[in-house]
């Protein structure tokens, strides 16, 4: 009986010091695999994608702009004033990022549009824009909402812009956007911006004709 005793102890004790072996030598940004972040990925003013409670190591009010029009989106959650896009004139939609492990760990960002309801999701919509650090710029947009859609990514000290330029084709509701960002680690970050845009023709007067 005491011999088992011992050989269960002896086993316990060796996953243990395993486990603890493991874990001291995990990477600080690691994932499970499958999206769950246990380190602290990319983010838009504050803690990990963008909520201030999870604590964050910079804070800024300026992680969006649209336009020029400057917004916080700091909190996972923002509802902002609408702004509207027109029909056959380019826009840009701009995120700031930081990156505690430096922006040039910053793999993969993408803007999410056509959303609408109390509870935006990404799966919700299969209109999107996207940017990979070694392919560019790419879309999904299989209602043909815009003309054109490319994305720059530009780096200033200890930040990186995605801009997203976008030249609508056709007009769009007002529309919640969701944007996420993901390092070399797969930690990602992410904020929802409730009534973000809408698009429409240009009022008269603008110097163009709408159809």
């Amino acid at each position: 009986m005491n011999s088992k005793l011992v050989k269960t102890s002896s086993a316990l004790t060796l996953f243990v010091l395993m486990a603890s072996v493991v874990a001291a030598s995990a990477p600080a940004f690691a994932l499970n695999g499958h999206g769950t972040t246990y380190g602290r990925g990319p983010q838009f003013g504050g803690g990990v994608g963008g909520a201030t409670s999870g604590g964050a190591y910079l804070t800024y009010n300026n992680g969006l702009s649209i336009n020029g029009a400057s917004f916080d989106i700091s909190q996972y959650t923002t509802t902002i004033k609408t702004q509207t896009l027109y029909v056959n004139i380019p826009s840009d939609i701009t995120v700031k990022i930081y990156e505690h492990g430096g922006t040039q760990l910053v793999q993969h960002g993408i803007l999410f549009l056509g959303l609408k309801g109390t509870d935006p999701q990404t799966y919700q919509t299969n209109t999107y824009i996207e940017w990979d650090k070694n392919t560019g710029a790419s879309t999904s947009d299989p209602n043909g909402l815009f003309k054109s859609a490319t994305v720059i990514a530009k780096y200033s000290g200890q930040f990186m812009y995605l801009t997203f330029h976008i030249n609508p084709a056709k007009t769009l509701d007002t529309s919640h956007i969701i944007v996420r960002a993901w390092d070399l680690n797969h930690s990602n970050g992410q904020v929802i911006v409730l009534n973000a845009i809408k698009i429409a023709y240009t009022p008269q007067g603008f110097g163009r004709t709408n159809p």
